[in-house]
């Protein structure tokens, strides 16, 4: 992966730009956003616990497991994953349908059996693949960035989950790679400066699925973005 220095402050201000196009869409469709991160994130998240738990109480008082630990702990967790995985695409398709001013329903978290296979099989390897790398802190934040448009190419482009990744690593090359950072990077430092709130996280998590979105429909596409002005966008179409 090469890195152009190239348009350094156009690039910035374009990020810039994104971010404040990001937060004003996030306010605009606070509550559709809500909704479909609930429903493909946090619920999930909750139901998991709440079978995890259980699981663990089972493990521990019927199946004698000495620190609670078993099957149903297993099976409550494996909840947690295969649905998250599953829902990946139809949380990416909501953001683009955001992104790009298209009303949005909350069965649009349902997509495709074909896409929902392939966000599970995707988000599963890029979740291990980043997590492996955070140990390290910068390989796992590189990661992230490369395959941070995974699931846009997913639900837009009914891509399989090998070629969403290869696009995704591709298309965040070059010049566009240091801008997203910067997006990332103002995001998690947002939600981390929140955290206190319980709020403040889950919002810029959804302010920072749009941005991603953002990237995905103008950014690769726009022929006025700085980075394709660069040839970006004549490589993309090779």
């Amino acid at each position: 992966m090469a890195f152009e220095l190239t348009n350094v402050k156009e690039n910035s201000i374009y990020a810039v730009g994104t971010i404040k196009d990001a937060w004003i869409l996030t306010a605009k469709n606070f509550f559709p956003l809500f909704i479909g991160w609930f429903l493909t994130l946090g619920g999930p998240l909750m139901v998991t616990a709440v079978l995890t738990l259980t699981g663990v109480g089972i493990d521990k008082l019927l199946l004698h497991f000495p620190k609670g630990g078993g099957p149903f702990t297993l099976i409550g967790l494996m909840f947690g994953v295969i649905a998250i995985g599953c829902f990946w695409a139809g949380w990416a398709k909501i953001a683009l349908k955001v992104a790009r001013g298209i009303p949005t329903k909350a069965s649009d978290v349902i997509c495709s059996p074909g896409q929902m296979l392939s966000g599970l099989i995707a988000c599963a390897i890029t979740a291990s693949l980043i997590g492996m790398g955070w140990w390290l802190i910068i390989p796992g934040f590189l990661l992230a960035i490369k395959w941070q448009l995974v699931p846009y190419f997913i639900v837009d482009q009914n891509c399989g989950p090998i070629e969403a990744m290869k696009r995704s690593w591709h298309a965040t090359d070059n010049s566009i790679f240091i801008p997203m950072a910067v997006v990332s990077l103002a995001f998690l430092g947002l939600s981390a400066a929140s955290g206190f709130l319980i709020i403040g996280p889950v919002i810029c998590n959804m302010a920072l699925a749009v941005a991603s979105a953002i990237i995905y429909a103008r950014w690769l596409t726009d022929e006025e973005a700085p980075f394709n002005k660069s040839g970006l966008l004549e490589e993309h179409d090779e």
